[in-house]
């Protein structure tokens, strides 16, 4: 069986995602359960407490063995089915979700992966890709080309930095997360193509 709280993550993201934007891929899971242990960060928790971690894949972009774990068991189990190249929350799927949400352990993380899915009311898949692509901690071991542990000490405490500026910045709603996360992704996004802009 997969981590516990990774399997709640892939279905409760899932089940989002399929709502927001009629289906999945891998990528986009590990991409947007990545934003929700930002959004923990954002909070001032510590990043053990996600409960996994995350690598930068051979893609430069986020990923969490945990997850791909998660994903391949729902698959079997029939919670989750393939349709063309996305995947589905199936009504097995709805009603485990439904069940794991009940968890006193889940109701925390739901708020983190409610904020982090619903930037897709702003941006599609690829824009959050983009993004991430930009993200300092993982341009960095990109191009290392070189797998590695994505959230080290260094890192972790320079996102606090920049999320506590950010909490100044912005009207703080611990009901709307998905605010500084738009906030942030925006930002990378600024930041990334003024680079490039430059480099070119």
């Amino acid at each position: 069986m997969s981590d516990p709280a990774a399997y709640f993550d892939m279905l409760s993201l899932g089940e989002r995602m399929s709502d927001l934007i009629e289906g999945f891929s891998r990528p986009e899971l590990h991409l947007l359960s990545y934003a929700s242990c930002l959004l923990s960060l954002y909070e001032g928790h510590p990043v053990a407490d996600w409960g996994y971690e995350f690598i930068s894949a051979d893609n430069g972009l986020p990923f969490a063995q945990e997850i791909d774990m998660a994903i391949d068991i729902a698959l079997g189990l029939g919670q989750v089915y393939p349709k063309g190249p996305l995947m589905l929350l199936s009504p097995e799927g709805a009603t485990e979700v439904s069940e794991l949400r009940q968890l006193e352990g889940n109701r925390t993380r739901e708020r983190y992966l409610a904020g982090a899915a619903d930037c897709l009311l702003v941006f599609n898949p690829g824009n959050v890709r983009e993004a991430f692509n930009y993200d300092p901690a993982i341009s960095f071991l990109k191009d290392g080309r070189h797998t590695a542990w994505v959230l080290t000490d260094p890192v972790v405490e320079r996102f606090y930095a920049n999320f506590h500026q950010l909490r100044e910045a912005l009207a703080y709603d611990a009901h709307d997360l998905s605010v500084p996360l738009v906030t942030w992704l925006k930002y990378l996004i600024q930041t990334g193509r003024t680079h490039d802009s430059y480099k070119s």
